[in-house]
């Protein structure tokens, strides 16, 4: 601290009293020269440029108005040399130390009879925050292209500043904002709205918000949202609004984009099943209350998997579209047509009827209509296609019901007509799902049936006219703990949907075989063959032809003795890999054989291509060959084709003498059916062969009246 007076107590007093404030203070005399500092001076920022040590005897008015503090010379000369004992001035120091806003503060004081300056500098925090807050408010404002308006409600004035211009482009050198020109920048279909809107605001006192379009100057069409701050006067009458308008158009954009991937299908710009379940849970509402009813179509394209597959997907995706336009102009325009994956689609009539006939008649007549329109030609870069639809419906009429359910209950109907030949319509039955529940049931019993061996094997003789007994055909059983022995034709279908059919087929070829084995080295037996049915999903399955390969060699099969029965279906669909595995199990002494010949559309083109070694005459020829010269007639084709492939033949389902008496007749000597015995266990059907090869019957020459009391016994 620097003395300024001669006595030393009085030194220590000034000195003790400012050199306890935290902020500069200076005294200075009245020609402007400092004569005492405290230690905040010495360290105030705006000083630092000066690069002074010793302040004492510096002319503190000369000195500031050599810096940004020029202000403050003139200010103090009037309080020195006039009759003012106290000044305050703000300043905004921006040297390179510093960057602020300060309050310079200045008192007349009285040191021995002699009068001087008490200066001190105060920081203006809320001033530099308000400067801080201004520039960023600007900076944000002009970053998110908020237009800024203010409208003098008693001279009708309207100010924009040049984000407003920017934003409804218009040149403001050109045209001055004005409120008609707003309002004829408005849309017209939103003007309303958005004057009502306003007019709400004046009235009230409450904010002004509304949305609404403009028309640009260019002519472009864009989104808006304005907002407002009403300014009442004393009697709280509206007089002024200072408000915001930001361009939304891009936000519009995208709340418009995510809608649209939310409730609509892209490939086709149907609604997708998010939005049919939303206008279906709203329609069900209505549906209670005005007791009418609405239904659901479940449209499925038939066999649509052939146009990826003969065209590619972008063919395909054209068809889908093609498919959707037709469905969607072929509905009531209440109706919505959604796509809900692939090649699915549905149609949901909302309101059709309060009568329940009447509610069928009008779904079936769309239902129709809709087949009718999507089986018409369509041609897409020079390829036609012919499709066809298979189209499940249900009716409801507000009662409880899940959504799903209603679903459910459209598909399948749908797939009922898809199992009855599709390109055709049904309703949905409450029978249909109690099916499907047994089915599940069924799938539930045949995994535990699996893990239990609950399948046996029962054996049907195969006779020759010749040499009696000299094979069998394995057929499946299955004893259930609670339903007893279940036909393979309820159980067998839904073993091969589940591919359970892969594990079962394994235990059908390891039990045949070991019995093979069995019968080889029993006399009586040794010449027995035995055939073992093979579905398209064991044969191609993985791995098999080694399976049936190590069977073949664990039980020491002789060539010829094990016979795999295929249908058609087997190969249909992958003949080349199908003949592969063939020939590599006939290389081992697998014979095939194939199953229900002549009921299939194409068997012919592949038998020259096929290791086969028999024809079986499908039973449904054999049923009415007695009194059907058709039947007669197929069965005669098959085995002269047999015999010209030097294949052997054999007919199943007989049922009675006249009929194998018919079939030797043209030359089939070999027969399988009820005539001779039914499928039996392996004990039962060993003693019929062993009895029937020691009393060989002579030729049936039967009358047509011993056919019929002979099936009538075997069918009691």
């Amino acid at each position: 601290m620097n003395q300024i007076c001669h006595n030393p107590l009085e030194n220590s007093q000034y000195i003790e009293v400012i050199d306890l404030l935290s902020y500069p203070i200076a005294i200075i005399d009245s020609a402007g020269v400092i004569r005492l500092v405290n230690s905040s001076w010495k360290e105030f920022a705006c000083f630092k440029h000066f690069n002074i040590s010793n302040w004492i005897g510096i002319d503190y008015l000369q000195l500031c108005s050599q810096g940004s503090q020029t202000c403050i010379p003139q200010s103090l000369k009037k309080i020195l040399n006039q009759d003012i004992d106290y000044i305050k001035i703000e300043y905004h120091c921006e040297d390179k130390d510093c960057n602020h806003f300060f309050q310079l503060s200045a008192n007349k004081i009285r040191i021995n009879d002699t009068d001087y300056l008490m200066v001190s500098h105060e920081e203006v925090l809320a001033k530099e925050e308000l400067i801080k807050s201004q520039q960023r408010l600007s900076i944000a404002v002009n970053a998110a292209q908020i237009g800024i308006w203010d409208y003098d409600l008693k001279t009708q004035s309207l100010h924009w500043d040049s984000w407003m211009y920017k934003i409804y482009g218009i040149c403001p050198n050109q045209t001055q904002a004005a409120y008609n020109v707003w309002e004829n920048s408005v849309h017209p279909e939103d003007l309303a709205q958005a004057v009502d809107d306003f007019n709400k605001a004046v009235r009230t006192g409450e904010n002004f918000e509304s949305e609404f379009r403009i028309i640009r100057g260019d002519g472009e069409i864009r989104h808006i949202q304005a907002s407002a701050k009403v300014i009442t006067d004393s009697q709280r009458i509206a007089i002024r609004l200072v408000g915001t308008n930001i361009d939304i158009t891009q936000t519009k954009k995208s709340e418009t984009k995510i809608y649209e991937l939310a409730y609509f299908d892209q490939l086709t710009k149907l609604p997708n099943r998010r939005l049919l379940e939303d206008r279906v849970c709203q329609s069900l509402v209505l549906n209670r209350k005005l007791k009418s009813y609405a239904s659901l179509l479940f449209v499925d394209i038939d066999n649509f998997k052939s146009v990826n597959a003969l065209n590619n997907h972008n063919v395909g995706d054209q068809v889908l579209r093609a498919l959707a336009d037709r469905i969607s102009s072929n509905i009531e325009l209440e109706a919505t047509a959604c796509r809900l994956s692939g090649d699915k689609f549905m149609v949901f009539l909302p309101h059709i009827s309060n009568d329940k006939l009447e509610a069928m008649k009008h779904v079936k007549s769309i239902a129709r209509k809709l087949i009718q329109k999507i089986q018409m030609p369509l041609t897409l870069n020079s390829t036609a296609f012919k499709l066809t639809a298979s189209i499940g419906m249900t009716l409801f009429n507000g009662e409880a019901v899940y959504i799903e359910d209603l679903i459910k209950q459209a598909e399948l109907a749908m797939y009922k007509v898809k199992e009855s030949g599709r390109n055709n319509i049904s309703f949905y039955d409450p029978q249909m799902q109690i099916e499907i529940l047994q089915r599940k049931q069924m799938e539930n019993d045949l995994e535990r049936a699996v893990l239990n061996d609950e399948f046996n094997l029962f054996y049907q003789a195969q006779v020759s006219n010749h040499s009696g007994v000299v094979g069998a055909e394995a057929l499946l059983r299955w004893f259930h703990p609670e339903q007893g022995i279940i036909s393979p034709d309820k159980f067998i279908p839904q073993l091969e949907e589940t591919g359970l059919i892969v594990l079962v087929g394994e235990k059908v070829l390891h039990d045949g075989c070991k019995k093979l084995q069995q019968w080889a080295s029993i006399p009586e037996f040794s010449q027995l063959t035995l055939s073992v049915n093979v579905s398209s999903a064991q044969l191609l399955h993985e791995g098999f032809s080694s399976y049936v390969i190590q069977l073949v060699s664990q039980f020491k099969i002789k060539s010829g003795k094990l016979k795999l029965e295929i249908t058609e279906s087997t190969f249909i669909e992958n003949i080349d890999a199908t003949i592969a595995v063939m020939n590599e199990l006939a290389s081992v002494g697998v014979q095939f054989s194939l199953d229900d010949f002549g009921t299939g559309f194409s068997s012919l083109s592949y038998l020259k291509s096929l290791p086969l070694t028999e024809l079986k005459i499908d039973k449904s020829f054999i049923k009415d060959i007695i009194k059907d010269g058709s039947d007669m007639a197929i069965s005669q084709t098959i085995v002269n084709l047999a015999n010209s492939l030097k294949f052997d033949v054999i007919a199943e389902g007989v049922e009675c003498a006249e009929q194998q008496y018919l079939l030797h007749q043209i030359g089939c000597n070999n027969y399988q059916g009820y005539h001779f015995n039914r499928p039996a266990e392996a004990d039962e059907f060993e003693a019929f062969a062993k009895n029937y090869n020691k009393q060989l019957r002579p030729k049936p020459a039967g009358a047509h009246e011993q056919c019929l009391t002979h099936q009538s016994q075997l069918r009691a």
